[in-house]
């Protein structure tokens, strides 16, 4: 990030007169004039590439960080230029009451040029009503600077922010009567305002008509040498490099692809397109990934992501000649053979274990195992990104490992799956209108119950003696895999996963075998349509309920048979008669568990064991949660964090009322007292507790909010903070007694005004530069701008 600095009057006349190579030297900074009479001067110094640039960086960083994902207001996405071009629009992508599905409204996807957006409802936010530069955006900014939010103070109590608030997305021709409706509406939205050379740069560029730069440079030749060489792979003739190339493109079509040997990008996308590599690449827009393409040839080609990247959606996933070589081994050298290339569509191709029966179930859960927090991340990070309904599925924070593969019978009993792959349907073989009733949920709780007698029949023949599991048969990532065991938080509407075991000991935890990782992919990611009408989203979620219940039944099945049922009726406490009749079936009944327990903290002694056995794969003890009071110095920290750990320890695991006002997710910045640049950033998050999490409704009456906890991460977790805090080393230690001594609302107001940076406060921008420049510096490949559509009024 370049450093803003002023320009008199007579420093802009002599810019004016530079030629066009010079303005190309200086259009990396940002001109804060000093008045509006030099800002408007600076506007005419300005070219059009100078324009584009300086507006581009106040667009990632003052307007994607609301407008991005789905969820931007009015399908306002301003990350590109053509999400610019393309416009608003009045339908709402996230609507709980739809009762049919909504036609696709994908960016890059759906149409491609103004005409082709216009048609699908959107409309112009640049120009005016006669083609003038007086249009919605411009008029947007301009209400919004003179909005005069006190600075530092709360927006008032009536001011709209709630996510399912009703949009009003003004077209130019009617914003009189939107500024008379919401004289508070302008952007950035319920923010403090932009400083004077970001408002100039915006409108400077809107004048000229929201140009895009000059075309985007060409390819690196190494990186265009990695894409033609991918290209080729996943373009294979033979039958068996079809079906791979087609279990790889299902499996990856919202992940952004990068080469290792460039691991701060460019990054791709996987499409499929009607025209072959060598030629512009033209992708087939279907609502599913295993939709029919309706082509009858196509290729799989490699799109460069050249939108802004938000930290929602950047998924990555390397490639390289190492991850070349391991797929060719897990995927096409082993002996496998096809009568025909499976069939597409949602009534067959819902289903993977009928799809990709041919290819070895091995090959295909050692492909997720290998990198099982990516494809838990899609779970999360995919196409949701938002909805109370879509994540109350799962507990706050919970602990997952896997099965281990030599211990999965689904991959090592041919039997298995052709036994019950035709019990593993999911919701999405009914596309995207579903009806809503009983019968989503009793439809496939039947073929569910059919499947779990087949798996217990199954493996009550493989241990015959009924002795159970050995702690061997919990996957140990091959003694080096870090994602062997992993971290899931809910917050609230939106989720997080990590490597490690982070917290305290959680209620609950999961152990997922192949079936069950697979569905949870199809379901929420390949299968899952969030254009999709409400039954479409019910059955969706209902389904999880079923894959939540198997995932924990295979955690029970490592523990005494004596525990088990008393641990399910803990966390189905106050479940419906429905729920009640499904979990109460036998877990593994009459066999027992060849893992030795001391304890009766059994998932906790489960996972520490689990630990010892494999501790590169397991990585570091979580010295922030789980001090053991002995030597608790996190590898690599220095002095700064060091007093930021041991101050904020107290915290972790701990109860109060003081934790029931905090948000799910706050961010602290502990910074040098003699230096607010020098600092680090750490996450609170704020984990709920509940009676338990089996029903879509009545969330608040399952609180248990004397039981909720915080759990403590070193760095930025989730994608969407709802808080900030920025405390200076000296002051930390009044912070945390401060904080531990919240009781009420007026308590929590009075330790936001002394240390957290409300929406108003001059300092919330810098603070978020600050945030998003440190993640870059420590993970250029994954680093990607947070979005601020959740930030809380405190």
């Amino acid at each position: 990030m370049s450093i803003p600095f002023r320009l008199d009057r007579a420093t802009l006349v002599a810019v004016a007169m530079l030629s066009a190579a010079s303005l190309l030297l200086i259009a990396c900074r940002r001109d804060d004039a000093s008045s509006p009479e030099d800002a408007a001067e600076a506007v005419v110094a300005r070219t059009v590439v100078a324009e584009e640039h300086d507006a581009r960086w106040v667009l990632d960083h003052r307007c994607v960080v609301c407008h991005a994902c789905y969820d931007a207001p009015c399908q306002l996405q301003l990350g590109s230029a053509e999400g610019v071009n393309r416009g608003a629009s009045p339908d709402a992508v996230y609507d709980a009451k739809r009762l049919t599905p909504q036609r696709t409204t994908r960016l890059h996807v759906d149409a491609h040029d103004e005409p082709g957006w216009r048609a699908l409802g959107f409309h112009d936010v640049v120009h005016g009503p006669a083609g003038t530069a007086d249009g919605v955006m411009g008029r947007m900014l301009a209400l919004g600077r003179s909005a005069h939010l006190a600075p530092g103070e709360r927006l008032p109590e009536d001011f709209p922010l709630a996510l399912d608030r009703k949009l009003a997305c003004p077209v130019a021709d009617r914003f009189e009567a939107y500024v008379d409706e919401h004289p508070l509406g302008g952007m950035p939205y319920g923010l403090t305002p932009l400083a004077e050379g970001e408002y100039a740069d915006l409108v400077a560029w809107l004048g000229e008509g929201a140009p895009s730069v000059a075309p985007r440079a060409p390819l690196d030749p190494a990186v265009a040498h990695e894409v033609e060489s991918w290209e080729r792979f996943l373009n294979g003739d033979s039958l068996r490099e079809r079906i791979t190339a087609r279990y790889l493109y299902e499996h990856w079509f919202v992940t952004h692809l990068y080469f290792e040997a460039h691991a701060s990008g460019p990054f791709f996308r996987l499409v499929r397109s009607s025209t072959p590599p060598g030629q512009p690449t033209r992708e087939i827009a279907t609502r599913r990934p295993y939709d029919d393409p309706g082509e009858a040839r196509f290729w799989y080609r490699l799109v460069r992501i050249d939108d802004t990247l938000v930290h929602k959606t950047h998924i990555v996933y390397p490639l390289g000649p190492e991850r070349l070589e391991r797929l060719r081994a897990l995927f096409l050298e082993p002996e496998w053979s096809a009568k025909a290339f499976p069939p597409y569509g949602h009534a067959k191709a819902s289903n993977p274990f009928e799809t990709f029966d041919a290819i070895p179930a091995r090959s295909r859960y050692q492909f997720l195992l290998d990198d099982a927090r990516h494809f838990v991340a899609t779970f999360i990070r995919g196409p949701v990104c938002h909805g109370q309904v879509a994540v109350d599925v799962i507990e706050d924070r919970f602990w997952v490992a896997f099965l281990d593969p030599d211990w999965d019978l689904s991959v090592n009993d041919p039997r298995y799956l052709e036994r019950t792959k035709a019990l593993l349907d999911l919701p999405a073989e009914d596309g995207s209108l579903a009806i809503p009733g009983e019968g989503l949920w009793a439809k496939h709780t039947a073929n569910q119950r059919r499947y779990l007698d087949v798996r217990e029949e199954l493996y009550e023949a493989f241990d015959a003696r009924r002795r159970g599991p050995p702690l061997e048969a919990i996957w140990d990532g091959d003694g080096h895999d870090r994602d062997a065991l992993l971290t899931v938080w809910r917050h609230f509407d939106n989720a997080s996963v990590e490597r490690g075991l982070i917290g305290t000991p959680p209620e609950t935890a999961w152990v997922m075998d192949y079936p069950i990782f697979e569905r949870i992919y199809y379901d929420l990611v390949a299968g899952f349509d969030v254009f999709g009408n409400l039954g479409h989203q019910v059955a969706t979620r209902l389904y999880m309920d079923h894959l939540r219940m198997q995932s924990e039944n295979v955690l029970l099945a490592f523990l005494p048979e004596s525990a088990r049922q008393p641990l399910r009726d803990a966390w189905y406490e106050g479940a419906t008669d429905e729920i009640h009749h499904f979990v109460n079936r036998p877990i593994s009944e009459g066999h027992g568990t060849r893992v030795r327990f001391e304890t009766d903290r059994y998932v906790e002694e489960l996972f520490a064991q689990v630990r010892a056995r494999s501790p590169e794969a397991a990585g570091p003890d979580d010295l922030l949660n789980r001090c053991d009071g002995s030597d608790c110095l996190r590898p690599g920290t220095d002095a700064l964090a060091e007093q930021a750990d041991a101050g904020l320890r107290p915290l972790a695991g701990r109860r109060g009322d003081w934790v029931r006002h905090l948000p799910e997710v706050s961010w602290l910045r502990v910074h040098a007292d003699d230096d607010p640049e020098r600092g680090h950033v750490y996450t609170l998050t704020h984990d709920v507790a509940h009676t338990n999490v089996a029903s879509m409704f009545g969330e608040k009456d399952r609180l248990q909010p004397e039981l909720d906890e915080v759990t403590l991460f070193a760095g930025t977790l989730g994608s969407y903070p709802n808080f900030f805090f920025d405390v200076a080393a000296e002051e930390f230690d009044a912070f945390r007694e401060q904080l531990l001594g919240v009781h009420d609302a007026a308590a929590m107001r009075a330790l936001v005004a002394r240390f957290g940076i409300r929406r108003t406060d001059p300092r919330f921008w810098p603070l978020l530069d600050w945030i998003h420049a440190d993640v870059r510096q420590r993970m250029p490949t994954e680093g990607a701008i947070y979005d601020l559509g959740r930030y809380k009024n405190l």
